[in-house]
Order: structure tokens, then sequence, then C-alpha cells
């Protein structure tokens, strides 16, 4: 398809606004002209465009538009074809980079998802919003959102998530009359902890919704979608991974590449009714830059520089923006091109001007990262960068000339110390008066998701508070950050013996790692040292006394050593730390009813599940211990409560096909459980169940085939062992 002219490409002539030297005109040539110069200010009217004296003037942009924000998680900007990457596949990320506004140069004001998602959603900066980094900070109410503008404003609301970073109850749900944060069944053993949603069924969900939108075709829309997977590990669909063979970060990007295609089919984008589309990425991705194979522990532009475009066929030019922006530009300039108010105390500046062709003005750009010192117990890192410079505030201060050093290789703070000294005094500017970071109480069941993802809270600071000593420079420490990263990972892929070799090297030599701690700590419980985990998790109290996992932990063990007094007395103690510690509350509950004190469990989980409604894990958990009290139609309410909302809720669902078993409704359990081996085929307890119920219709046939699959050696040895004597039971 030959590509639209703009105005300034159109040729001179009849209408078109060019100088016309005087000259005499045959009469014929003047009725024409009489004629044809009204059509074509008629057809410049119908095509969007009228100009005076040569300067081409946009028409009003139109009123309430849809607005579709896409964010790309853990996308560098230069692997993107748009973006100058000769080996990318991004045919649709590149058609929209032609047909908007590319930003050349956009910042991420800190390399982590959710506060990189909050100044997204607010315009401000983190020190702005509140949240600092993933996992145990929450958005405030008091922080105005994009949605709840649009909301206000009418439009309907819309949010799909591919990350459990991204979870409802971190506060960036507020505002959306939709948020849809339900995620992949676990893998493999169905013990797995549900982390992420792989895209497609993000953009599956989000069409659907589209597509029930149809009722209501008048009222706009403000539609997020979040897709995770180029974030680590890499591991796109099997087409992409073939296709990209050693690439596979790149194979992630392709595939969220054909995703956004998918969404811009579903959304008329470029039709007469386009929708306002911007595509932003939340952070970058070191591959290996600077040392750091993934993100979160420095602020160079490997982790920080994302692609954004926007795009509105037919009311904003194409074009490329070359001054540096930052995310938190995103916010106000949504509300202004949308035409609403925008939003209160934002550090971000609306683009809408640099979009119709205007110079922006030049301004430092603030990033920051306190994930060194949440997890490591190491220096935190800020940064400015304005034009050439860029200035990083750590232990070590360093200044690159980034036009020059895009790679930020040469640490120039000792050679032109004018220019770093006064980056320095306006970052101090900045930072002068911040409060200092603090966490709200998290529940468990997120502490644990995020612990999967790599993303490990202390779940408290440190004794004495943020900079109590002197801290150590992330980049001299940058191996032993990497190190602790594998022995994490050994960790959930069920080789602790590894990570606890790994982190017990580690505390040797940084006795003050709170992350090395906890890794050897959850080893040993893994590996069944029970006492040695007590001993590491309370070591782990003295630096951070306020941690209610670290008093868990050691309930575990003290459970596993077989004294349930005080495993009780922990359990206490965390939650007299975090009363909504999820995990905390389901093992004290446990306690109580098998000491006996049966209703004092189930209340306990009641009272747990009235004041965090939104935790389905721990409403899973309650259903569970209601079922063993034989209160099951109190229990069946419960786990159809929880499917109601997340149909793809493993534990809601095998909860239930045990309940409708126990109570001989064979034909409505084969049906749930079923379901449950269509999301996580490996569930041992799932098939053997079904297997039994195949067997008390008479459906011997399908039973013995199920038992025979079950003696297998990576079965359960419990349910092996159970499946075994049923075959035999059965005859063969």
């Amino acid at each position: 398809m030959a590509k639209r002219r703009t105005i300034q490409e159109r040729p001179s002539g009849p209408g078109s606004g060019a100088p016309v030297a005087p000259s005499a005109e045959p009469a014929a040539r003047a009725a024409w002209r009489r004629w044809i110069v009204p059509s074509l200010v008629l057809l410049a009217a119908a095509s969007g465009w009228w100009w005076r004296a040569g300067v081409p003037l946009a028409p009003p942009r139109p009123s309430r538009p849809n607005v579709v924000l896409i964010t790309l998680d853990t996308t560098r900007a230069d692997r993107i074809g748009a973006y100058g990457y000769a080996a990318a596949a991004t045919p649709q990320l590149d058609r929209l980079a032609r047909d908007g506004a590319r930003f050349a140069l956009a910042l991420s004001p800190v390399p982590l998802t959710l506060p990189a998602h909050a100044s997204v959603m607010t315009g401000r900066h983190p020190y702005g919003h509140g949240v600092r980094n993933n996992g145990y900070f929450v958005l405030g109410t008091d922080v105005p959102t994009l949605a709840e503008r649009f909301a206000a404003a009418g439009y309907d609301t819309a949010a799909f998530v591919s990350s459990f970073v991204l979870d409802r109850q971190f506060g960036l749900a507020r505002g959306f009359a939709h948020y849809d944060d339900a995620l992949d069944p676990p893998r493999g053993t169905g013990n797995s902890l549900e982390l992420e949603r792989r895209g497609d069924r993000t953009v599956a969900a989000a069409s659907a919704w589209l597509a029930a939108r149809v009722s209501a075709p008048d009222t706009p829309y403000f539609l997020w979608v979040h897709l995770y997977d180029a974030h680590e590990p890499y591991d796109p669909p099997s087409a992409f991974r073939s296709r990209f063979e050693h690439r596979a970060y790149d194979g992630e990007i392709a595939f969220q590449d054909a995703l956004v295609g998918d969404l811009l089919a579903r959304i008329g984008y470029g039709t007469a009714r386009s929708p306002l589309v911007v595509v932003a990425g939340d952070h970058g991705e070191s591959l290996g830059d600077h040392g750091e194979s993934t993100h979160g522990l420095f602020v160079y532009d490997s982790a920080l520089r994302v692609p954004l475009i926007i795009a509105w066929p037919g009311v904003l030019a194409p074009r490329v923006v070359a001054p540096a922006v930052t995310l938190a530009d995103v916010a106000p300039t949504v509300t202004a091109l949308a035409g609403l108010p925008p939003l209160a105390h934002i550090h971000g500046e609306s683009l809408a001007a640099v979009l119709d062709g205007k110079a922006g003005a030049p301004r430092g750009l603030y990033a920051e990262t306190y994930f060194p010192q949440f997890f490591m117990g190491w220096a935190p890192l800020r940064s400015i960068r304005d034009g050439r410079w860029k200035y990083i505030d750590a232990p070590e201060p360093e200044l690159y000339d980034v036009d020059a050093d895009p790679g930020e290789t040469i640490n120039r703070a000792t050679l032109d110390t004018a220019a770093a000294r006064g980056l320095r005094r306006r970052l101090e500017d900045i930072v002068r008066g911040q409060e200092p970071p603090s966490a709200a109480p998290l529940s468990e069941d997120a502490r644990r998701k995020l612990t999967a993802l790599g993303y490990v809270s202390t779940a408290a600071l440190p004794a004495g508070g943020a900079g109590a000593g002197p801290a150590r420079d992330p980049k001299q420490m940058v191996g032993v950050f990497e190190r602790l990263t594998g022995a994490n990972r050994a960790l959930a892929e069920g080789r602790p013996a590894e990570a606890a070799g790994i982190a017990r090297d580690v505390v040797a030599s940084d006795e003050g790692n709170h992350f090395a701690r906890l890794v050897l700590g959850r080893a040993q419980l893994a590996t069944g040292a029970s006492r040695a985990a007590i001993d590491t998790f309370r070591a782990y109290l003295t630096a951070v006394p306020g941690s209610a996992d670290a008093h868990h932990w050691i309930a575990l063990a003290h459970l596993r050593l077989g004294d349930r007094a005080s495993a009780l007395t922990e359990e206490d103690a965390a939650l007299a730390l975090d009363p909504r510690h999820g995990a905390a509350r389901a093992l004290r509950a446990g306690l109580l009813f098998s000491a006996g004190r049966k209703d004092e469990g189930v209340q306990s989980l009641a009272d747990a599940v009235r004041a965090d409604p939104l935790n389905h894990t721990l409403r899973v958990a309650y259903a569970d211990l209601l079922a063993d009290a034989g209160r099951g139609a109190d229990a069946e309410a419960e786990y159809r409560r929880v499917l109601a909302v997340r149909p793809g809720d493993v534990g809601a669902r095998l909860g239930l096909g045990l309940l409708l078993a126990r109570s001989d409704r064979f034909e409505a359990a084969i049906g749930e459980l079923s379901q449950v081996l269509d999301l996580a085929p490996a569930d041992d307890e799932a098939r053997f169940e079904r297997a039994v119920a195949y067997e008390r219709l008479g459906r011997h046939a399908e039973a013995r085939a199920e038992y025979e699959r079950l003696d297998a050696p990576d079965t359960r040895p419990d349910i092996r062992q159970a499946a075994r004597a049923r075959r035999t039971a059965v005859g063969r």
C-alpha cells in the first residue's frame, strides 16, 4: 500500500495554498476555479485537514476517544526493528512506529515492574507515588490514577495483566471496573506457584471483553493490556523457539509483537474509529551488560531504555521525537490527548505539544533502584540524566557522557568534576525531603509467589532502617548477586542442596546479606535440615526483626520436628507482625483444628477471609478446612465463589472435585477433576481421585488405565502405592 503523504508533501496547485503570480485567466479557467476551490475546501474538511497561508492545521481532536495502553514487560528498545535492530521480527510495533510518534529515547524511572507501572499510571516518579520496589509496596489510595480519571469521565475501564507482580492487591486496580489478574495454572505437579499468564491468553481475555462491549458501542473505553512474556526465564512458544534458536529473548519479543498485532486487529486500529494507542516498555533487561543478567540492580540504560510509541491514525502525524522523555510523561500525555483534566502533583509532562511538532524543553530525568538495599543490604542507586551527561549517585559516584559512550563504560566522575558536581546538586535537590521508603504489610501468598519470580522480599527493612551504616556498592557486588540469583533459581527448580551451598558461601563473605540467609534457610527447610533452618532464620531475625516470614518458616520447621506447640507460638508471632499473613493464618488454623480446637481454627480462617476478601488462596484454605470439619455445603459455596472469579484456580477446582466425590456425586466430581487435569496434567491427586470416581461408577477400564498411568517413578510415592493397590482391586 502506498505511503500516505502529509499535507507538507502535497504538490502545489489550485487550492494548495501556494502563492500564485497575477495573470489574466481565461473565463473558462476562472469558472473552473470558482467550482473547484469550494470543492477542495469541502474535500479538505472531509479528510480532516484544512490549511491557511501554507500552514497545515490539524483538525479538532475527537472528544472521548477510545484509548488502548499496551505495556511490554522487560522489553529493551534496542531489540525492536523500528529502533534499529536489524535482527528483530517486530512488524506490528514497526508499523505503529511508522504510523505514529516514536520516542527515540524513552526512559523508565525504575527498572522494576510494579513501581514502573505505578509511574505510568500516576505520572509520578517512585518517590512521589511511594511504590519503591516489587512485592511489599502498595500504591496508596491518596495517589490518583489514570484509570480513575477515565472512570470519572464516564469511560468503561478494563485491565488485563500477565504477572502476579501487578496483582490487584498492589493498588493498580483502582479505577478499573474490570481488572483481570487471573494467571495460568501451575506447571508440573500442580504445586508450583501461579506467577504469570502467557500473553496469548491475556490478549484472548481482553478480546472477549471487547467483544462483550457490543451492547454499549457509544460508551468510550480505556483498556490496558500488559504482556509479561519477555521476562526471564525466556521460553517462547514452540514456533518462536525454533525460529529464534539461541535467541530466546528475541523470540519472546517477536511473540509479543504478534500479540500486539492480534490486539490491533481486535480494536479496529487504522479504521475511521481507530483508538488512540500507546505502547510502552516498563523497563529493559541487562542481558549481561555490566555483569547483570536480568534487571533491578542497576540504573544503566540497558535496564532503563524502553520503547514508547503513540499512534492515532488520522489525528497525530507520524514523527520521530528526539528529546529524552520518561514513563512518567505517559499519564499527562494521555489525559491531554483525551481532553481530560490532568492528574494532581505529577512529575511527568504532557507530550501533546511535542506530538504536534513543537520542540520540547530540555530537562533532567530521574531514575532509581532500591532493589539492592531491600534485597541485599547494599546501597540504593539514584541517577539523573540531562543532555549528554548521566550521573549515578553510588558509593563510588559515576558520570557518563552518554552521547560519546552509550554503553556507559567509561566513568568520568573524576575527569569532568564540574559536570559531576552540578548533576549531584540537582539530584540532591530532587531527593531532599523525600520520605524514607516504607513498606506496607503484605500477605505471605504474595511473598511466596514473588519469591519464585526472583523478587524475594525481606519483608521489612533491616534493623536501624534505610541508610544505617556504610553500604556496599552494587557494582562491586554484581558477581555475588548473580550467584544468589542462580541459587534462588536452583531452589525453585528443586535443587535445594545446590542452593544451600551457594547461599552458605555468600553468607560467609557477605554477612549482612539478608537474601542469602533467606535462601539458605529455605534450602535447609527443603532438604529436611529443620534444626539448621531454625538457627538460620533466627539469625536473620536479628537483622530483620519485623519479618513475619521468618517466624512462619520457623513454625514450619518446628512442625516437621513434631513440635506443634512451638509451631503455634511462632505463627502467633508472625500474625502479630503481619495480621494479613495468609500462610501463617492457614497453618495456625490447621494446628488448632488438629489439636481438637476445630471451631477456633475454622473461625480464625473465617476472620482472615473477611479481612482480606480478595485473597483467593486464603479462601480456598478456608474452604478446605470447612470440608474437613464436615461443613460440605459451606465449603462448596466457598469453592464456587472462588471459581466464579477465577475459573482456572486449580486449588479451588480440586477441592470442589474432592468434595463432590466425598458426597457420592461422582459424575460431577469427574467433571471437576477432569478440568483440573486439563489445567495441570501432572496433578497426581486429581488423577487418582478421578480414577476412584470411575471405579465407583463401575467404569473399571477407565479406572484401571488411570491407576496404571500413576504407577510411574515420577508419581508421588504415597499415591503410586495407593494406585497399585486399587489397580489390583479392579483387576488387570
